[in-house]
């Protein structure tokens, strides 16, 4: 994620009152694989955006698609 590259040509999307921009390439790519969540959480003193693709832990275990930073 950056704060600083220019929005034009991108795909705005919303998550948990949260905008972000998508390369309109990757739309159709990931949502054929599921919803995607972006997310700020606080966890034991760090905190971050977090972004998931599909159900996440619940329906896939963890691993391959999050992201914190």
């Amino acid at each position: 994620m950056t704060l600083d590259e220019s929005i034009d040509n991108l795909s705005k999307l919303n998550s948990s009152e949260i905008d972000f921009y998508v390369d309109p390439s990757l739309v159709e790519f990931l949502t054929d694989r599921g919803a995607i969540n972006v997310d700020f959480v606080t966890h034991e003193g760090r905190s971050g955006f977090t972004v998931t693709v599909g159900g996440g832990c619940a329906e896939s275990g963890c691993g391959g698609c999050s992201s914190a930073g």
